[in-house]
């Protein structure tokens, strides 16, 4: 959808990896381990199964990113990273959860417990620490990725243009990263000062990535 028919034809998404007892089968549901591709048709969730889907067939994408950039959007990140499509991450590192469970129920007590990672077709799928925008970006940061830091911004709608992370994607795009802060929000901020932002508590329904 993003990167466009031509460049994800044939190319992996996501695999998913178990531990080495279970190389080639999903313990859970006995199914044989396959790379997932990119879809460019609808698999019968949020669209009808088959239906066409969108394509943005861009040359590179600017990500807005944060704490709550988490799991399917990694996966997202990750996956255009593995096939060598430009990804720029405009905001602060995202949480880090290459990982995926089934639900376990015990007692009345539900588990989620770790079982497998999800990988890119290069194979890569080590980012607990999440992704890191290079630019203004203090340590400790997770896998760097090109883009600018900044911190959220709570002043502004999405979407306007005088919102701190959009407005640093529209001011790199024109001219790569800010060295001094702006008046469009203060563009370019600390790690400390992005640290201090709040962050909201999500039902798990909008934190993982559904499985089919």
């Amino acid at each position: 959808m993003i990167a466009g028919p031509a460049r994800t034809a044939n190319r992996t998404f996501e695999r998913l990896r178990f531990n080495s007892k279970h190389p080639d089968r999903d313990p859970v549901t006995g199914e044989t381990l396959a790379p997932m591709p990119f879809e460019d048709s609808g698999v019968g969730l949020s669209a009808p199964s088959g239906s066409p889907l969108p394509s943005l067939n861009i040359d590179r994408v600017f990500i807005l990113s944060g704490g709550d950039t988490c799991s399917a959007s990694e996966s997202v990140i990750n996956a255009l990273r593995g096939i060598n499509f430009p990804v720029i991450l405009m905001g602060a590192t995202t949480c880090g959860k290459p990982y995926g469970f089934y639900p376990g129920d015990n007692c009345g007590t539900t588990y989620f417990s770790i079982q497998f990672q999800g990988e890119n077709e290069a194979g890569f799928g080590d980012y607990p620490d999440g992704f890191s925008p290079t630019t203004n970006a203090a340590a400790p940061v997770g896998v760097r990725v090109s883009g600018c830091y900044a911190s959220d911004d709570f002043d502004h709608a999405l979407g306007d243009p005088l919102e701190r992370r959009l407005a640093l994607a529209l001011a790199y795009d024109q001219n790569g990263c800010p060295l001094v802060a702006t008046n469009a929000g203060q563009l370019a901020v600390s790690r400390t000062t992005a640290a201090a932002g709040a962050l909201l508590s999500k039902p798990y329904g909008l934190t993982g990535k559904i499985l089919r």
